[in-house]
């Protein structure tokens, strides 16, 4: 992944108060990583705002100066994972020069994240699904379609159109569905999940593709 600084994580979610100084900046992410360690070990429930401030070490009253209230912060937590998601993407997909290939290093990306990054996990165990915590619906898979789609177009002679968009919108939300079901699955059987799965991944694009 590249490296992002607190000042540019910050500005990926809205805050109650913009931080305008490094250590300002820093406690915020220090914040949302302890909102993230308290939901993973202690459940969404029984997580509060003043057990995540003394895991941060700071008053409680810090937190609400950027948060208001709990299902706040994970909303922050989502917009935060989006960001980090999006930028490991764009690194990994630097040197890419086939389109399957890109689809297999999105995907995987996707998987390696909510494996190894706790903010992906708190999202889940908050209960809290994306249409919760999405100012309009769909609109982290939106974002990242986009994304996607002017990828393809750009590096790998896609011909853009409302049409193409949307498939590319349907192959990520179908991506994101097998992602989440191979993780669930012994090794095994996930690696049966996507050798068949990838290929019906491929076939969505195939036609705007050489």
């Amino acid at each position: 992944m590249v490296s992002t600084s607190a000042s540019e994580e910050a500005g990926a979610y809205p805050l109650r108060r913009t931080p305008t100084q490094d250590r300002a900046n820093r406690q915020v992410e220090r914040i949302l990583d302890a909102a993230c360690a308290e939901v993973v070990e202690r459940g969404y429930d029984a997580a509060s705002t003043s057990s995540i401030a003394k895991r941060a070490e700071i008053a409680v009253g810090s937190v609400y100066r950027y948060f208001p209230d709990k299902r706040t912060l994970i909303q922050a937590i989502e917009r935060r994972n989006q960001h980090r998601y999006t930028e490991a993407v764009r690194a990994r997909l630097a040197d890419v020069q086939d389109w399957r290939q890109a689809v297999e290093v999105t995907l995987e990306t996707f998987r390696e994240m909510h494996r190894t990054d706790p903010g992906f996990r708190a999202v889940v165990l908050s209960g809290l699904g994306d249409p919760e915590l999405e100012a309009t619906p769909g609109e982290f898979d939106d974002q990242h379609a986009g994304e996607f789609a002017e990828l393809l177009s750009r590096r790998f002679g896609a011909e853009d159109s409302k049409d193409f968009r949307l498939t590319v919108t349907l192959t990520i939300t179908m991506g994101e569905a097998l992602a989440h079901l191979a993780d669930r699955l012994p090794d095994e059987d996930a690696e049966r999940v996507l050798s068949h799965g990838l290929p019906t991944l491929h076939r969505l694009l195939e036609p705007y593709l050489s």
